[in-house]
Parts: structure tokens; sequence; C-alpha cells
């Protein structure tokens, strides 16, 4: 597989939707987070998502450039219009206005609709943890795919509705949790198609109720994801309506459910940010999140097993690599990519050298 370094990718990705008239200051936003999802071990949301978002750029389904706009606005929570712009600058703005409202009143709330795909949820989450403030981003969809399937049920009915919580620990990484709802998120089974590699075990349900592998039938429409917990479902089942609620209902968005007209948008989302010092002494805190952290660790594993992780230590390890390697590309994403940036005039970065 072609392998490029991250600075070279988030250059291209800049350039290509800057050349598509998007405005430099917003490529560049977007082309970081993009990137930080290669680097952060998720390629199901990073660069592979370039041709995607570009031909949304030239529909005009995405509109760069609109800023967002405040409909709401308490000193705890606000809701904001995303104006279909670019998922990921939305998203960004609630994240940054949560973070400073939670530092004056010790937790806020901002929600936001009308926007589109938002990427790794797991970024957000991680601005919060970097200025120590507790993050949480809930994430429903309201004109995208129904990929999920109701424990249960054999239609879906339900979009992927990710969760991510980004809890500091100071001198170290901080713990973060990002998942899907569903077993997978909806790019991991086109990535599985991308390597040429089967749906995993549990992945994929047809309308029928029998288990599939091969990931083109979702591709297709033919078949859909499960919640997440396997004969435990009902637990991934449950965490999915609640994002739904959250990031739906309460930004003011909606559902898949809903009566309103198709927005063809992907994402809403629930920004939520605690001062955990509003909580506890700063000492406390910082006590207790190392212990904790430690007593993990520490668990006894079966000889030969690697060490147990913290929730986000995977995440930390796969960037030091990466960083130190550069980042992998499956050749039909690369050619695909390649094949967007041509269509707006700029040229592909040198893959990295094989040795």
């Amino acid at each position: 597989m072609p392998k490029a370094k991250p600075e070279e990718l988030r250059a291209l990705t800049r350039d290509v939707f800057h050349a598509a008239g998007v405005p430099r200051e917003e490529a560049e936003q977007v082309a970081h987070l993009m990137v930080l999802s290669n680097i952060r071990g998720h390629d199901s949301h990073g660069v592979r998502q370039i041709p995607r978002y570009l031909q949304r750029v030239q529909e005009k389904s995405i509109l760069a450039g609109k800023g967002v706009t405040v409909e709401k606005d308490t000193p705890s929570l606000a809701i904001l219009n995303g104006n279909r712009s670019f998922g990921h600058f939305a998203a960004t703005h609630a994240m940054k206005l949560a973070i400073a409202k939670a530092r004056k009143v010790g937790i806020a709330a901002v929600g936001v609709h009308n926007l589109n795909h938002i990427g790794r949820v797991g970024a957000y989450p991680e601005m919060a943890a970097a200025e120590g403030l507790i993050g949480m981003c809930f994430v429903a969809s309201r004109g995208g795919d129904k990929a999920q399937v109701p424990f249960g049920g054999i239609e879906p009915r339900l979009a992927t509705a990710p969760i991510s919580v980004g809890i500091p620990v100071t001198g170290k990484q901080p713990i973060l949790l990002d998942f899907a709802t569903s077993v997978v998120a909806a790019n991991k089974v086109r990535q599985a198609l991308d390597r040429k590699k089967p749906a995993g075990d549990g992945w994929l349900i047809d309308a029928a109720g029998k288990p599939v592998s091969d990931p083109a039938q979702y591709i297709a429409g033919k078949a859909f994801l499960n919640p997440v917990g396997g004969l435990a479902g009902h637990k991934g089942y449950g965490l999915a309506v609640l994002n739904t609620i959250f990031a739906g209902i309460l930004t003011g968005g909606g559902t898949l459910a809903s009566t309103l007209p198709n927005l063809g948008h992907d994402n809403l989302t629930m920004m939520i940010v605690l001062d955990p010092f509003a909580f506890v002494a700063r000492d406390f805190y910082d006590r207790e999140m190392t212990t904790l952290v430690a007593y993990l660790r520490n668990t006894k594993v079966r000889p030969g097993d690697p060490p147990v992780q913290v929730p986000g230590e995977y995440e930390e390890l796969y960037q030091r690599k990466v960083e130190a390697e550069g980042i992998e590309i499956e050749q039909p994403v690369w050619d695909a990519i390649m094949k967007a940036a041509r269509s707006v005039g700029v040229a592909m970065p040198q893959p990295i050298p094989a040795r």
C-alpha cells in the first residue's frame, strides 16, 4: 500500500478543498481533523473521505464558508445552526464554545443541527481533555443512511450513532472512549471492501436476519449493521436511542423517524463539557485518576498476552508509529484521492519509498 507523511496529506487535503472553493482557514481545519483520524488509527474517517467530501462541496450539499448561526444562547448552553457547513468546522465551533462556557459555570452543553459529517467523533472530546476538562460528544443522523437495526429487528431504523468521551489525566494522555453504537462504524465496512476483506463476525445481517460476511452487500443496501453487544445488543441499541435523543431531538434537528423534509445531511451533535475541578479538588482528582490508571494497567493477564490498556492508549501508541513511519493508504483509496485531486488541479505527494 502507498504510504505518505502526515504533513503532506494535510497539505494535500487542504489544497483540494481550497481549490474547490472552501475558504483556506476552514479547509485547513477540516484537513487537520481528517488526517488526525489517520494518525490516531481510524483510517475509515481520514483522507479516504476526500472524494466524498469534494463531491458534496461541488454539489453544494456542503456549503463551506457560511459559518454557524447561534439560535439560542445562555451561560450554560447554546443551540447552533451549522448552515450546511463542513461538519468538522461546525462541530469544532460547538466544542470550543462548550469549553468556554464550562470554564465559567462548571458544566455546559452546545448542540448543533444542519451540518454535514463530522468525521472521527473522538477528536472533539480530545479538545476538551487537552484543556483539562471532560468532554462528551453524542452524534445522531437526520438525513443520512439508515444503517443499524434495533436489537431484535431485521430492518435498519438508526444511524451508527457514535458516542465519545475524553477525560483528562494530568501529565498523561487522556482517557478516551470513541465508538459507534453499531458493532462498527459504516466506514469500517467500506474499508473492509477496499482491503478485500470480509466483514467481521456479527457485523452484518440481511433482511432475513441471517449473518452476512460480504461488505459489498452493505454498500448495496442489502445488509445492515447490528448494535454493539452481540447477545447483549440491547445495550448498544439503548445507547443508540440515547444518542438519537440527545443529538437529534435536543439540538432541534430531528431524527430518522421525523416527517420533516429530508435535508440529506449526515450528522447532528451535542457537545457536553464538565470542569472536573468544579466538582472536586484538583489534588483529589489528580491522585484518584493516576491511581485508577495504574490500577487498571496492573491487571494480571494470561501468559503471552499484552498488558491491559486504558481507553485511548491504542490511539496514542498508533500515533507514535505513523508519525515515525508514515500513513498507509489502501491502493483503491489512493487512486480515488488522486482522481479527486487531479479534478481540481492539485498534485499528489510522492509516496514514501518502500524499505
